[in-house]
């Protein structure tokens, strides 16, 4: 599927490593409706204020590529209205970048809680703080004898501070969802510009519980 798409695609001749295209909104529809479809899977999804990137593998030819989507006026397409997982990655584009994605299904903050002292901190021009979130907004789940039960953010031992918002039926889990974001720590403005030697540090301590993985990769 990405060989029939990648007609309507451009290369972007001076990207290193993997070639990387660029896609107009059609286009970028069309990997929405493959991810629906799922004829390909989505590797990743990152931004960088004047483009999103999507990682896509094509699962019937395994053929891989990077595709680029322009950010018009600070808006892009959303895959996350065609592909779930896509909705958290494009909410943390969103708190990041400022970038508004259309149609994304949920719009809630994922990574800002309203505790920065700015924020869209990766943007060209970062905004002013958002005011305190307060109490997480989680979605509802509605039917008889449905209890909610939450978890953290404070957890014991070294997992990663998260909130985690349980609702059950009995012993069937009906609904969860995750509150991220607590010890976001702007890693990869820190690491821009920087040697191998001098961004190494700063990569093992992205999570506490794999900093020897991520000091090795």
């Amino acid at each position: 599927m990405l060989q029939a798409l990648s007609k309507e695609w451009t290369i972007v001749p001076a990207h290193r490593g993997y070639l990387r295209h660029r896609a107009n909104r059609d286009a970028w529809r069309a990997l929405g409706e493959g991810l629906l479809d799922r004829k390909l899977a989505l590797l990743g999804l990152w931004g960088d204020g004047d483009a999103v990137h999507a990682a896509i593998y094509d699962v019937g030819t395994r053929d891989f590529a990077v595709i680029s989507q322009p950010v018009l006026e600070g808006r892009a397409a959303s895959l996350g209205v065609f592909h779930a997982p896509a909705i958290r990655l494009e909410r943390a584009i969103q708190d990041l970048f400022g970038i508004e994605f259309v149609a994304l299904p949920d719009r809630r903050p994922w990574l800002d809680h309203g505790q920065w002292p700015v924020s869209t901190p990766l943007a060209t021009a970062p905004a002013p703080p958002r005011p305190p979130s307060g109490p997480p907004q989680f979605l509802r789940a509605e039917g008889p004898h449905l209890h909610r039960i939450p978890v953290g953010p404070v957890h014991a031992g070294i997992i990663e501070p998260g909130h985690f918002r349980f609702t059950a039926h009995g012993e069937t889990v009906v609904r969860l969802e995750a509150r991220l974001g607590y010890v976001h720590k702007g890693i990869e403005q820190l690491m821009c510009g920087r040697s191998i030697a001098e961004a190494a540090p700063h990569a093992a301590r992205v999570s506490g519980d794999s900093t020897v993985a991520y000091g090795w990769a």
